[in-house]
């Protein structure tokens, strides 16, 4: 019978709740504990399933912390040795002595049922987590403090999630050499008998194996490439973060974190976050500029989206189609209070920023009206209208005397209160801090304030006892300091800003949605037009002389749903011929969303005329356009059906022309032909979040530091507003072992999911295109490939772990157990080593990497088992002529080199080379081979299928070493 005691458990409720008994069992915990100290073998077996803090009993949890800490460095932990690492640790009373430890052993019934046990602690764990985390979640509903129910359920959502997995331990032993030679001659004997050269698995490919003789058993092999091959974009690209703020890559490379959007296959944006962050040093970077005006710079091989699928940007010329996105509904939830938006809308468009105090010109009597409102509303500034006769009025923001002047008083009061208090005369007060009576005189009477050094003199004397009166500091009630909208847009950046230096400071991306609204439409007000051209085309826009300005208000319109084209003109002035930077709105729905939802103020009327001569036109957009590549898919789907019948399901206008294949299709008639068809890949499109925009400009800006982020599944994010994207060779082994020796195959990955991983070794042994596979669009003929591939993978016995982030005891746990279930192991490959977690916090990253491939030697040896981990190089190799890679460019440790038994570099000469003569062919350079030769094998290269094969040819080796 199990028993159970009561706990404090944090989160949880009091009254009744606290008579209620947290799960738990204290037989199991003993028993799980009495069985590791009667077998220590038996670790293995739970390493995995429970952790110190799974247990109730406190004394438990610091039995069970000893353990692991013994079983991590391959020390026994019976009652002795238990007792003594809990005696150094002076915590041996604390767990009840030497004679608790010796009833847990003499009480456990068997440990052959740990396992079961651990279960039970396990379970019983969870229970009590899901308790603590079901009351904070009540708590918080009850008392949510300001936080909105979206904010309330993501919390929630993390609480549930937060129960993961815990930390596994191992050991291993000595051997006799009697016994080793024994197993050595048997060994020469076998391969003998067999008369064959490849004395290990055979990989499947025919020159790699001839070099290798195979892989070994016990062998540690390293592969390593350049992370995503050169796929990279520039530092400063800006990316669009879940709670609206705007980060540069190497924000969030630095950071290693972020939550950010990502285009599934379903043509919509999804939140998702980098499972690696990637600095590639400086490359050759080269900037696109789209049809609407966005930019971004890239490497040539970084892939944009086409309606072709991802290609590389060497692949890309002028007047083709990438995706960006048309619409990013994200909003933050940071409010600020009206007046501040309306003035940073205001000062943004018509403010100068550089004089001794703000200024606002505008003609219109009730803007200014209203940017006066606004500023009485900031507070400790009052606005001041000035009228001229040959310009513009202005509205000057200046201090506030009489909220100055009663500061000051303020200010006084408080001094003399504390000079009264401790019985300081105002003349010792001045002799003690150096002051001259008379000074300390206007301040006790409210005329003046003490300059910087004297304030802090006060300080010095009275402590915070002056400050109170003065939250927003000393200048908030000085004469001569800048006023209070002049110091908050110093803490913006905004100040001292000219026309073509302004930009919108951050907090405005992190705003509610209708108060972004408000920015804009403030914004708008001041350089922005609606205007119906002479030929009747109704337009709105935005004119500025900064770019960068430009470029922030084409990307918060984007947040509506507005597209708006960026481009650059020359115009005549009385000073001169200018550049201005100017957005223009064309795109009838994106008009109605602008007045719907935002709107400009002071401008309704040319606003209300836009939008009657909407009513007017005929609704056809010029911009928001699906590719005609898409007829091909429309042919093939429709098969003998005559266009002009398709036409008539489909509800089209004109169906004896249609225009097939010479024209874009507008997203209503895609819609129209995809629910004709039945085609959910169709409809989706011309639902989707893509716009379709072209390329105008690709030129080279020379080298740039540049970054990348390794994105799980979808493989892509949005940067700069564009959609640009991010194993094969070790998967092809993997694939080829499992198939050909019919041994289970362990794949640690812990980069791409499962599923994803799964799909890519359909396309690789379907020979089907990749991007076909996922999203799940097939031609006829390769749907009978398709199946032969499931069928042959499905006789394999590969298995796949998807846990990001193990440590190598989790992986030698994992892999202890498959193999005693499944009775045997023939390979293991770990996706990648660089993402692995040490077990402990190293001195730095390299020491952390040579733990890690210590431990991956140490598990290769013990199983008996080739392991083959997937590496990084680092940038080094990127300044070299000769981009082929050496044993120094091992990202982040030498010891990698020093534990492996086989290393293995890839090398591409497309990916730096763009005439390269070997396109399509892959070097498999050996870089070390501790029992062979190195050099180099030639394979083929199949990038749409992700799959390595035979290449006709010798390999070209060096001398054996």
């Amino acid at each position: 019978m199990f028993e159970s005691e009561t706990a404090e458990l944090p989160g949880m409720a009091t009254g009744f709740d606290e008579l209620r008994v947290p799960p738990y069992s204290l037989n199991a915990e003993q028993s799980l504990l009495g069985s590791l100290m009667l077998d220590n073998s038996a670790w293995d077996r739970v390493a995995d399933m429970v952790s110190e803090g799974d247990f109730y009993r406190r004394e438990h949890r610091l039995i069970f912390e000893a353990i692991t800490k013994l079983a991590t460095v391959d020390q026994p932990f019976d009652v002795v040795t238990l007792a003594d690492t809990l005696e150094s640790s002076q915590r041996l009373n604390d767990v009840g002595g030497l004679s608790y430890l010796g009833t847990l052993v003499s009480q456990t019934p068997s440990a052959a049922n740990i396992q079961a046990y651990a279960k039970i602690v396990r379970q019983t764990s969870v229970r009590r987590q899901m308790i603590a985390a079901g009351t904070a979640i009540a708590d918080s509903a009850y008392h949510p403090e300001g936080r909105e129910a979206s904010e309330l359920l993501d919390e929630a959502e993390r609480r549930v999630f937060a129960i993961a997995e815990q930390e596994s331990r191992g050991g291993g032993g000595f051997q006799p050499i009697r016994s080793l030679l024994t197993q050595a001659v048997e060994r020469i004997d076998t391969l003998y008998l067999r008369g064959e050269s490849i004395t290990g698995l055979a990989t499947g490919f025919a020159d790699f194996d001839e070099m290798t003789s195979g892989l070994q058993p016990s062998d540690l092999i390293i592969v390593a490439g350049r992370p995503s091959m050169g796929k990279c974009v520039a530092a400063d690209t800006e990316i669009l973060l879940d709670d609206g703020r705007i980060a540069t890559i190497e924000d969030i490379v630095r950071a290693r974190q972020a939550r950010l959007l990502t285009l599934g296959d379903d043509w919509r944006f999804g939140w998702t976050q980098p499972s690696a962050f990637v600095d590639d040093g400086r490359k050759p970077v080269f900037r696109v500029t789209t049809r609407l005006g966005r930019r971004i710079e890239t490497t040539a091989p970084h892939p944009y989206l086409t309606p072709a699928g991802w290609r590389p940007l060497s692949e890309l010329q002028v007047g083709e189609s990438i995706a960006v996105p048309r619409r990013l509904p994200i909003f933050g939830r940071e409010a600020m209070r009206d007046c501040e938006v309306k003035l940073l809308g205001y000062l943004i468009g018509d403010g100068s920023l550089t004089g001794t105090r703000p200024l606002f010109t505008n003609s219109d009597p009730r803007v200014r009206a209203d940017f006066s409102a606004a500023a009485d509303a900031f507070g400790g500034v009052r606005a001041a209208v000035k009228l001229f006769r040959d310009r513009t009025a202005q509205v000057s923001v200046a201090s506030d005397q009489s909220r100055l002047a009663e500061l000051r008083q303020c200010f006084a009061d408080a001094l003399c209160s504390a000079c009264e208090r401790i019985g300081l005369s105002q003349r010792s007060l001045a002799l003690s801090i150096g002051a001259s009576p008379a000074s300390v005189c206007n301040w006790a009477h409210g005329r003046r304030l003490p300059n910087p050094a004297m304030f802090a003199a006060l300080e010095s004397v009275f402590g915070d006892e002056l400050t109170t009166c003065l939250p927003d500091g000393r200048e908030s009630a000085a004469k001569n300091a800048p006023n209070a909208l002049t110091r908050w847009l110093t803490t913006l950046g905004l100040w001292g800003h000219d026309a073509h230096a302004k930009f919108v400071p951050a907090p405005v991306f992190c705003l509610p949605k209708d108060q972004l609204a408000l920015f804009l439409n403030r914004l708008f007000t001041t350089d922005g037009r609606a205007t119906v051209l002479t030929s009747g085309q109704p337009q709105l826009g935005y004119a500025t002389v900064s770019e960068r300005l430009s470029r922030q208000i084409q990307h918060l319109l984007l947040r509506f749903g507005i597209i708006a084209k960026r481009r650059q003109r020359r115009i005549q002035r009385p000073e001169g011929e200018s550049l201005i930077w100017q957005l223009d709105i064309t795109d009838a729905e994106s008009i109605e969303i602008f007045a719907r939802e935002i709107g400009i103020f002071a401008k309704e009327s040319a606003l209300s005329r836009v939008l009657e001569a909407l009513q007017g036109r005929r609704r056809q957009t010029n911009c928001d356009l699906i590719p005609r590549a898409f007829w091909e898919r429309i042919a093939r789907l429709k098969g003998d059906e005559s266009w002009s019948h398709l036409a008539q399901r489909a509800g089209l206008r004109g169906t004896s022309n249609i225009h097939v294949g010479r024209r874009d299709l507008s997203r209503p008639r895609l819609a129209a032909l995809a629910e004709a068809l039945g085609d959910r890949y169709l409809a989706e499109a011309a639902a989707g979040d893509v716009y379709w925009d072209r390329i105008v400009a690709i030129e080279s800006i020379g080298e740039r530091q540049v970054y990348d982020l390794t994105i799980p599944e979808t493989h892509n994010f949005v940067a700069n507003d564009i959609c640009v994207h991010n194993t094969t060779f070790a998967m092809n082994v993997a694939e080829n072992i499992a198939i050909q020796s019919k041994r289970p195959v362990a794949v640690f990955s812990m980069e791409m999911p499962g599923d994803s991983l799964a799909m890519r070794m359909m396309s690789s042994l379907g020979r089907i295109d990749q991007h076909r596979v996922r999203t799940g669009k097939l031609e006829d003929d390769e749907w009978p490939r398709l199946t032969s591939a499931v069928n042959l993978l499905s006789e394999t016995s590969i298995f796949i772990d998807d846990t990001p982030a193990l440590s190598p005891t989790e992986v030698r746990a994992r892999a202890r157990r498959l193999k005693r279930e499944q009775g045997d192991l023939g390979l293991i490959v770990l996706d990648y080593l660089q993402l692995m977690q040490a077990p402990g916090a190293g001195e730095n990253r390299a020491t952390e990497i040579s733990a890690i491939s210590r431990a991956l030697k140490g598990l290769a040896k013990e199983l008996s088992v080739p392991v083959i981990a997937l590496s990084q190089l680092n940038r080094s190799l990127e300044q070299r002529p000769n981009k082929r890679p050496v044993m120094s460019d091992l990202r982040e440790s030498g010891a990698i080199e020093q534990d492996a038994d086989l290393i293995v570099f890839i090398y591409r000469d497309e990916v730096y080379n763009k005439e390269s003569s070997d396109k399509g062919i892959a070097e498999i350079i050996i870089g070390k081979q501790r029992n062979g030769p190195i050099g180099t094998v030639r394979l083929t290269f199949l990038g749409k299928y992700t799959k390595f094969e035979n290449y006709i040819g010798n390999y070209y080796g060096e001398d054996e070493h």
